[in-house]
């Protein structure tokens, strides 16, 4: 189980090295993972309903036009175990994601506090807010992304690991 090497992972995949014992690992840590940002987010705050609606749609957005994306990369119909591959793809891709996004994140909070007089608290909190919801997307968007580019990988002749 690869909990980092993207590249050894597609090379697995496409070589169907990945057992159904493994697909079903892969499964479990990534949905630990989820269950972990669920209750992480459920300890934050509430934002406001418009907010939150929006970010919902944006998301959905995200899932359903990435997903056809993906099943298409991986041939559609004639394609060989989508949901497989995705959840083996989606941990270690989701936990190099989320590393970037933490440094990323915490950068642009380092530079935004530095603005806080000039805004009144209730501003300063809903662009805060707009910042939080923007990186949210943003992630999920490297994220399906980056299985997208995977599956791709998978699918092409030409990719081999060294």
């Amino acid at each position: 189980m690869y909990l980092w090497r993207t590249d050894k992972l597609i090379d697995d995949l496409k070589q169907n090295k990945v057992n159904q014992a493994e697909f079903k690992n892969y499964y479990l840590a990534s949905g630990v993972i989820v269950l972990l940002g669920i209750f992480a987010s459920s300890q934050i705050e509430p934002e406001d309903v418009k907010t939150s609606l929006a970010l919902f749609l944006i998301n959905l957005g995200l899932l359903i036009s990435w997903t056809n994306a993906i099943f298409k990369a991986n041939g559609g119909e004639q394609g060989h175990a989508f949901l497989n591959r995705l959840i083996a793809l989606y941990l270690p891709i989701m936990l190099k994601v989320t590393a970037f996004i933490i440094i990323l994140y915490s950068c642009i909070l380092l530079i935004f506090n530095q603005f806080e007089g000039y805004f009144d608290p209730a501003q300063f909190a809903h662009i805060k807010n707009l910042i939080n919801m923007a990186v949210d997307v943003f992630s999920s968007f490297l994220v399906y992304w980056r299985i997208y580019i995977a599956i791709q990988k998978i699918n092409s002749p030409f990719h081999k690991v060294e």
